[in-house]
């Protein structure tokens, strides 16, 4: 399957990053669905990015949603990635690097003040800025990164958790 080809899709925030059990249900560490292999994109007007000892705000962000294989290559600079397609699929799924997927994939999508990749990052790679002129700091997790759906009193609130963020400002080319 030609990576331009994938269903990568719109889809709502909190079916994007697997939080609708958790709506009118449980919020604590059990609530997290280790389990859940959903991708796609979503405009998000508001989110947290946090790790363990601070949190800051991102506004306008294109979240996208995706997996990296759990038998995957670990690189220095790149995270391969697996799309669990189903029974239609020979072996159920398909894998592409995250680079080649967000140089084929970003021009697509709509534009916004920011990109998160809702992805973990098993091996702590540090990906490079996409091939894709006019983009937006992109922001990636070292390690897991996990979602969740905070109770605040200007109501519900999304925060992607990591071991720590960084962020890949583009190389503007003249």
């Amino acid at each position: 399957m030609n990576i331009g080809d994938l269903p990568f899709h719109e889809r709502p925030e909190l079916e994007l990053l697997g939080l609708t059990h958790q709506l009118g249900g449980e919020r604590g560490a059990d609530a997290i669905d280790v389990d859940f292999t959903g991708f796609g994109w979503a405009r998000i007007g508001r989110l947290w990015l946090a790790d363990a000892s601070s949190r800051f705000e991102v506004e306008d962000a294109l979240v996208l949603a995706l997996h990296s294989a759990d038998d995957g290559e670990r690189l220095a600079d790149d995270v391969e990635l697996e799309f669990v397609l189903g029974p239609t699929t020979p072996g159920g799924s398909v894998t592409v690097l995250a680079s080649a997927f967000l140089d084929r994939w970003l021009p697509r999508l709509p534009a916004a003040g920011a990109i998160v990749l809702a992805m973990c990052n098993p091996g702590h790679a540090r990906l490079r800025a996409p091939d894709v002129a006019g983009t937006a700091p992109l922001f990636h997790g070292m390690g897991d990164v996990d979602s969740w759906l905070d109770d605040t009193d200007e109501g519900p609130s999304l925060r992607l958790t990591a071991a720590a963020w960084r962020a890949v400002v583009p190389v503007r080319s003249s």
